[in-house]
């Protein structure tokens, strides 16, 4: 199992602004430009990135079952589909740490609605860079023979894996020691996290779906990519 703590982040400038301009129909007026430089501010200076991934065989994908050699079992025909022809995986939880629910939160339980709107945005899209940046690093781990590749990311709570699916995660990825854990509807806490698998094997073999939003429905989701 491995630790990432003190992450340092790029972080472009524009961070965030793609998010809310779609958010807001398509343009920022002055008082949105102003709030956002001010919120981002805040935000990145509230920033502690952490991260935990642990590696695990696969023994078979049958049906909608991916089957692990520890014993493990997730369900679901999506990530089935992701994970068929993979023969190793890496399960990892991401965090953006608790300092950013709180101040989130005091916007929120102050009726600042905008700004609980803007660094909402903000850090999403900050979520978004800490599991590019994570994933980088497992991907560089995971595809340890020259002829093989790694399947796009996938997580409980995108189309077809239930979020309950969050309690297999969590049994093989201890996500206390970055201080996340699971509430009782299956969402992690601090919410600014993620978890999720990448899948590795041979690259004629392995799924070859670009990014999870590929296999949703839904094409006009404001988060699609």
């Amino acid at each position: 199992m491995i630790i990432l703590e003190n992450i340092k982040l790029e972080i472009p400038e524009e961070t965030g602004r793609e998010f809310l301009t779609k958010l807001m129909g398509g343009r920022l007026n002055p008082k949105l430009e102003k709030l956002l430089a001010d919120k981002s501010e805040i935000c990145i200076s509230s920033l502690q990135p952490k991260a935990i991934y642990s590696n695990y065989e696969i023994e078979k994908v049958v049906g909608d079952c991916v089957y692990f050699k520890s014993g493990n079992i997730f369900k679901g025909p999506n990530i089935s589909k992701i994970l068929i022809g993979s023969e190793t995986s890496t399960i990892f939880i991401t965090t953006l740490g608790s300092e950013i629910d709180k101040i989130i939160k005091d916007a929120s339980d102050s009726g600042d609605m905008l700004s609980t709107i803007i660094m909402d945005a903000i850090t999403t899209e900050l979520l978004g860079i800490l599991g590019d940046y994570v994933g980088k690093i497992i991907k560089k781990e995971g595809i340890r023979e020259k002829d093989w590749g790694s399947t796009c990311t996938y997580s409980p709570g995108q189309y077809k894996w239930t979020i309950e699916e969050q309690k297999e995660i969590f049994s093989m990825v201890d996500g206390n020691k970055i201080g996340v854990e699971l509430n009782k509807s299956c969402l992690m806490v601090p919410f600014k996290s993620i978890s999720g698998i990448y899948g590795f094997g041979p690259a004629d073999s392995i799924d070859k779906t670009r990014v999870a939003c590929d296999l949703c429905p839904r094409e006009n989701c404001i988060s699609r990519h």
